[in-house]
Formats: C-alpha cells, structure tokens, sequence
C-alpha cells in the first residue's frame, strides 16, 4: 500500500457547443471552457496505467475510491463534465467529448502509456457510451436525438474498461423508476389508484400481474413525453428558439424499492435516497427539471444513444463489471445483463456480497472494490502494483 497520495488539481480545455445555443449561464464556462479534474497518486507513482472517472453530472472530484485506488497503486483521475453543475442541461454526446479530453489529458499531459475507463453508477452508462463511438472508426454519431451536430471524431479508445457499482444507463435507470401511476403530466397529484405504488395497504411482495401493468405504464409515460419533447423541438426550431424547460414530477417508484424479492440481493428495503416514498415527490428526485434537447438525450428510453446495453455489444475492450450485491440503484440484474451484453470474450463478472452503492458505513468498501480491479488488471496485461515495470513519475 502506498501511504503518501496527494490530490493534484487540473485544468482540462473543453470545446463548447458550436450550435450557437446557451448550455450554462456561466460566463466562467462560455468564456474560459475547462473541466476540473483530480489527479490522486503517491508521491512517486507508475506512468504505465492510469484510471479515469467521470460522471454525466455529477461531481466526482472527491469521489470516494480515489485515493484507495491510488493508495492501492493504481493512479486515478476524477473529471467533471461541463454538466456538473447544470444537469437540467445534459447532452450525453457532448458528456462524452469531455469525457475523451480527459483520456487525452491523461495520455498527452500526464504521460500515461495505457488509460483504463472507470465507470461508477452513472458513469458506466458514459464510460460504455464513448468507448464504443471512440471504436467506432468513423461510424459514431454525428448527432443528437434532437438532431443537433455533434463531433466525437478526435475521441481516442481507452485500454481498458471497469463498470463499478454501474447501471446501463439513466433512460433505462428512468425506465424503472418513473412513477407509472400519473395520469397528467402539469398535476403531480393527479394518479390512477390502481397503479400507485405507495397506496395504502398494497401487500408485498406484490402481485406479478400488477408489476407488469406499472411496467408497461411507466414506458407508456416516457414515450408520451417523448412524444411531447419532440413536438416542442420541432415548434421551437420553426421559431428559432433553442430549448424548453420543464419538470418531470414523480421519479422514484420503482416496485423494487418496496418488494426485494423482485431482484433479489443483497440490499435492504428501500431507495439509495432512503423512503422511496418521500423521494418520489422531492424536489432532487432523478430526472427532475430537464429541458426537451436534453430529455430525448439522456432519459428517453427509445431514442438515448447512451445505452450501455447497446454500446457494449461493440467494445471488445477487455473489460470488468464489478457488481454490489447490496446496491439499490445498480440492481445485479444491472451487472449481469452488462457483462452478457459485452463483446469482450474474456469480460470479467464479479460479485461483491453486502456492499451498498455508496459503501455507507463499510469502511472495508473501498478496499475490496480496489483489491477486485488491483488483481484483475494484471490477468489481462496490464502492469500495476507489484506486477509494474519501474518507468515512474513523481508529483512535484
């Protein structure tokens, strides 16, 4: 184990939109385009493999695996996309171009001969997205479901690939989650009883019959607001306006949150936000404000490029899932379907028994998820730890 890690702050160019509309109204962010990023590492460290994190929006700067996968002997960035403090406003696409600045940042700047993809929760989705249009060889989108351009040309394929804690993607995450039992889009009162998850006296586990009726009414409500999205887009570009904001009531109703048995693990009743119940009204529940560009980007089941079911049938990347038994946000069905879906022949299927999705009062967490990548790195020819070669860099 390494003892001395320091935490290094980095400043990473982006390039903004060039489609002439307003992503953030920072003038910081329009006017000087950076991602940060932390860089944790010993004080001496390997330059032949280098982890990097990022999250669609969330800020991982202090994420809680960095420094024990550095003190692990695993040096690891955590970058920010221009997303990180404006999720209302989310492009996977262009999450994903700064995602690949990062991967050069660690290749150009800070000298990294291989650069491993780590995705944790959402950033399985994106890690898994920007490897497959990063392989894809003049074949990845050039446009968002929206139909706006997008260029992830001068994307570079990462090494390696590790989904930890990971769901498939936040369109399939909303999927699950999405209150089924609302009926009018502008009341978020306005339910069908019969399919409120929450009524009542509902009798767990819950009836088979009944989860399949909510399931197929929580995908009819997001194409209806597919439906809608798209139509508002098509009017505002006839107008030459460029987004609509709105708010999606009622998003944390998944059946799995009150009935284990449906999915079964390790994890207790309830949601990663605690009372599902209370959360489902909340004003930060998932997917709450969004605007119509960034809903059929991210949230729309039909039509996000951002699917890590799909994506991950054309990365042939060697690659590892690392599931946690006691996650109730990333289910191990989540882990399972990923690891099926993966073109890499080799992939990696790892449970780790009892462990939650923020490793929340399990100080042992981090180092059974940095000793499960720390052994696997090396069975697929990377050199880490006591398996590395001594071509090592120091942090001034």
């Amino acid at each position: 184990m390494i003892a001395d890690v320091v935490d290094r702050f980095q400043r990473i160019p982006f390039r903004p939109a060039t489609d002439g509309r307003v992503e953030s109204h920072s003038g910081l962010t329009r006017h000087y385009p950076t991602l940060p990023a932390n860089f944790v590492a010993g004080q001496t460290y390997s330059r032949d493999v280098g982890l990097i994190m990022a999250h669609p929006a969330s800020n991982f700067l202090t994420h809680f695996l960095l420094r024990g996968l550095a003190e692990r002997g695993l040096p690891t960035m955590a970058v920010n996309t221009r997303y990180a403090t404006n999720e209302p406003a989310l492009i996977m696409e262009r999450a994903a171009d700064d995602l690949g600045r990062g991967v050069r940042w660690m290749r150009e700047e800070l000298g990294f001969e291989k650069v491993i993809l780590l995705g944790f929760s959402g950033g399985g989705s994106l890690a898994s997205f920007y490897q497959s249009q990063a392989l894809a060889r003049g074949q990845a989108v050039t446009r968002t479901p929206a139909g706006d351009p997008v260029d992830l040309s001068e994307c570079g394929p990462a090494d390696g690939l590790i989904l930890v804690g990971a769901h498939p993607g936040r369109a399939r995450v909303l999927r699950h989650w999405i209150d089924g039992a609302v009926t009018d889009e502008a009341d978020p009162v306005a339910t069908d009883p019969e399919l409120d998850l929450y009524r009542p006296g509902r009798a767990v586990p819950l009836d088979r019959d009944w989860v399949d009726s909510y399931r197929a009414a929580q995908l009819d409500r997001i194409r209806r607001i597919d439906d809608w999205a798209q139509a508002e887009i098509d009017r505002l570009d006839r107008v030459g306006a460029s987004d609509r904001a709105f708010v999606v009531h009622r998003t944390v109703g998944d059946p799995r949150f009150v009935d284990i048995t449906l999915d079964p693990s390790d994890r207790q009743v309830g949601s990663m936000h605690g009372d599902p119940q209370a959360a489902n009204s909340a004003a930060g529940g998932l997917a709450r404000f969004s605007t119509v560009r960034s809903w059929l980007s991210t949230w729309s089941f039909d039509r996000t490029n951002a699917d890590a079911l799909r994506n991950l049938q054309t990365v042939t990347t060697p690659t590892q899932v690392v599931c946690l038994r006691a996650d109730q946000a990333a289910f191990v069905s989540d882990s399972s379907d990923m690891a099926a879906a993966s073109a890499d022949t080799e992939v990696s299927h790892v449970e780790l028994e009892g462990l939650n999705h923020y490793l929340v009062d399990q100080p042992d967490g981090v180092d059974r998820i940095a000793e499960t990548i720390g052994d696997w790195l090396p069975t697929r020819g990377f050199a880490t730890g006591e398996h590395r070669n001594h071509r090592r860099a120091e942090i001034s």
